[in-house]
């Protein structure tokens, strides 16, 4: 159960809804964010829930991505997003007093690896190819970008619930993550 308890906790980062609340959100014609960028910066913070067998328990979680060789393309005509690489992300998390940390060898960014894009308004809308309860439709408010960096916002709130080795449980998430991207010099002659 805690290796369950910790694969959605990481995979909490990857699985967002946007709510406007009264953000500075940065407006980005679709033509700025079109190349190729490098992942630099991810961070999460959060809590979770996680009932099973009539007893709940709340986890404080926090990640932190480092070891970054990931690379994220936004094309046009069709709209795709494609992310290719690795990182690792430093999760700790706090349930019952107990604190632990563990690195875990990362190849998703919330949704980036295959999906589609659309950007309006300060909002990037990723709509992964394979939609499944883990992996949907997700929006990244824009709140930096200079056209050379890109840092994204999503609002983590999402639940699952399923069986494990005959134990029914119910987990639930909410938090902040952070994707800071740089755009990628062209070299082109």
């Amino acid at each position: 159960m805690k290796k369950l308890l910790l694969l959605f906790v990481s995979m909490s980062l990857f699985v967002s809804c946007s709510d406007d609340n009264g953000e500075t959100l940065v407006d980005v014609d679709a033509s700025e964010i079109v190349g190729k960028w490098d992942l630099i910066e991810l961070t999460a913070n959060g809590k979770s829930t996680n009932e099973t067998l009539g007893q709940s328990v709340e986890t404080e979680f926090s990640t932190l991505g480092k070891d970054f060789d990931f690379e994220v393309e936004f094309t046009n005509n069709p709209q795709n997003v494609t992310g290719t690489g690795s990182y690792n992300s430093v999760v700790t998390y706090t349930a019952l007093g107990q604190t632990t940390t563990e690195v875990i060898p990362t190849t998703t960014a919330n949704g980036l690896e295959d999906a589609t894009w659309d950007v309006n308004g300060g909002i990037l809308k990723i709509t992964p190819s394979i939609q499944t309860a883990l992996n949907l439709a997700s929006d990244a408010k824009i709140i930096e970008f200079d056209g050379e960096k890109m840092r994204l916002k999503f609002d983590i709130n999402q639940s699952a619930e399923g069986e494990e080795q005959g134990i029914s449980f119910k987990i639930s998430a909410t938090g902040t993550a952070y994707l800071t991207l740089k755009k990628q010099v062209s070299t082109a002659l």
